[in-house]
């Protein structure tokens, strides 16, 4: 349960409370890489410390927060050296990866799963808490982690810089794929995979006239297939 907590807190500090403009920043001036540092540890420490034994927790917490800080410096000086989309979108997928590994590592080496604190294990005795976090935990990776990865590949598919890509989409695109990956990820859950098609085809029909055009058939294709991809993978990894 606890590792599921802990992916959460992950992704709700590292994209929901970081702008793309903060993010950009963050390249630029070590004072936003620390700003980041700090309410990241802020958020993961709520989740840590209020759900597990601070003795538990404290030794994982501060390897997590470091590791965390190091591995976006690294990544950082590593963009600034390759400039390239398809430099940085791999920077990003190692970025993420090992975020995730380092947590999952630290939870089975620390037994994190086996160590609640009572009101959490009176929580789960009255209500299926474990599955509701990893229900909560689809719905948070498939909205802004899921954006920024497709954001990143169609930059990468398009030859175009990264910081640009993010820039020039449009709002209403951004809340669309949000949209069409929360029915997919309920479809899923509710075994209803056949009526994927009727979200994909309904879309499609919207964007008819510009699929005439082959560079913007060719990244509508790119965004749409890999947002449905994450969609449908993440929820059936979590339901």
């Amino acid at each position: 349960m606890s590792l599921w907590l802990l992916l959460s807190a992950h992704f709700i500090a590292d994209f929901f409370l970081q702008s793309a403009g903060w993010a950009e920043k963050k390249t630029q001036k070590l004072r936003y890489l620390i700003g980041h540092a700090l309410a990241y540890s802020v958020v993961f420490g709520l989740a840590a410390f209020l759900c597990i034994p601070a003795d538990i927790v404290w030794v994982p917490f501060v390897i997590i927060v470091l590791s965390h800080f190091i591995i976006d410096w690294i990544r950082v000086r590593a963009d600034k050296k390759f400039t390239a989309s398809a430099s940085q979108f791999a920077s990003f997928l190692i970025d993420q990866a090992l975020h995730i590994f380092i947590i999952f590592i630290l939870v089975c080496v620390f037994d994190l799963n086996g160590h609640n604190k009572s009101w959490i294990s009176d929580l789960a005795s009255l209500i299926s808490l474990e599955q509701i976090l990893r229900y909560a935990l689809i719905f948070i990776v498939i909205l802004n982690p899921a954006s920024v990865f497709v954001k990143k590949l169609s930059a990468c598919v398009s030859n175009s810089t990264n910081s640009g890509s993010t820039k020039s989409e449009p709002p209403v695109g951004s809340i669309i794929g949000k949209l069409e990956r929360i029915i997919i990820a309920i479809l899923v859950i509710c075994g209803e995979i056949g009526a994927i098609g009727f979200v994909l085809t309904a879309k499609s029909l919207a964007r008819y006239k510009q699929l005439s055009e082959k560079d913007f058939a060719e990244r509508y294709l790119v965004g749409t297939l890999s947002s449905t991809a994450i969609a449908i993978i993440t929820a059936l990894l979590l339901k």
